[in-house]
């Protein structure tokens, strides 16, 4: 098995998030076959069905992620669900809100996307059906609001000390036990919040757009769009781009200050 480290798992997840398309939920299902992503195939995980949608809790939960066993199908389900109430406007900030809940439940999933293709398969289905815990994974109304203090720090160096952005909080089984990823689940979380390729395609459209009007743009100038774009399109927190930016600033200085 090749190693499965956290760039791996960004590069195969990430056009399955984008599919999933979670600023638009609603209450009918969004239903995502992985086997058509061929490289969940190779890897063994192209058995999982992903259906995301939005749905009001009867407490205060804002996300919640369940897995099941299809016997009839020989299928995985894989189902992400979003509080409708983050959904009530499109503001931006319940845009950053339903995003950042959507990706971390999309995250919790992925980790049991990768433990069953690691074990036997009747070894996973009996750790899913006896596990309760490992069966559901709610984002509570106080991990929420923790979410929402520390997701600024997200973005630095530091962001992954907070438990709730831990490799630890994700993990499906106890420490020193494989589960067949051997990256680190808090910055995968990040990454698909807002990697480096994201800014440097968004930094290389603002340029190209410039470009074909003959006006020139500077990279401070350049910078300051791409922030403004990144919080506002990609709905994200200003000081989350803002750490995440800072880290990525050398790598952008050599590609764009030309």
């Amino acid at each position: 098995m090749n190693e499965r480290t956290t760039d791996w798992a960004f590069t195969l997840l990430r056009p399955v998030l984008k599919q999933l398309k979670v600023q638009k939920l609603t209450k009918i299902p969004t239903v995502i076959k992985v086997s058509e992503h061929k490289k969940f195939i190779i890897h063994g995980m192209g058995r999982w069905i992903i259906i995301a949608r939005q749905s009001l809790f009867s407490d205060q939960t804002k996300g919640c992620t369940t897995v099941a066993w299809d016997e009839t199908r020989k299928l995985f389900l894989l189902q992400i669900i979003v509080d409708q109430n983050l959904f009530a406007n499109n503001e931006h900030g319940l845009r950053a809100q339903r995003k950042m809940v959507a990706v971390h439940e999309f995250v919790h999933g992925s980790a049991h996307i990768f433990l069953s293709s690691f074990l036997k398969q009747e070894k996973y289905i009996e750790f899913m059906t006896k596990s309760i815990i490992a069966k559901i994974q709610m984002t509570t109304s106080d991990e929420f609001n923790t979410m929402l203090l520390a997701i600024g720090k997200l973005g630095t160096k530091d962001g992954t000390k907070h438990e709730i952005f831990s490799d630890g909080h994700f993990r499906l089984l106890e420490e020193d036990y494989m589960d067949g990823f051997d990256g680190n689940f808090a910055e995968l979380y990040i990454h698909l919040l807002l990697s480096y390729q994201l800014v440097f395609e968004t930094m290389t459209a603002i340029k190209i757009k410039h470009d074909s009007t003959g006006t020139s743009i500077d990279i401070s100038e350049l910078l300051t769009l791409t922030f403004n774009e990144l919080v506002d399109k990609k709905a994200l927190d200003r000081e989350f781009v803002l750490g995440r930016m800072k880290l990525f600033l050398p790598m952008l200085f050599a590609s764009f200050a030309k």
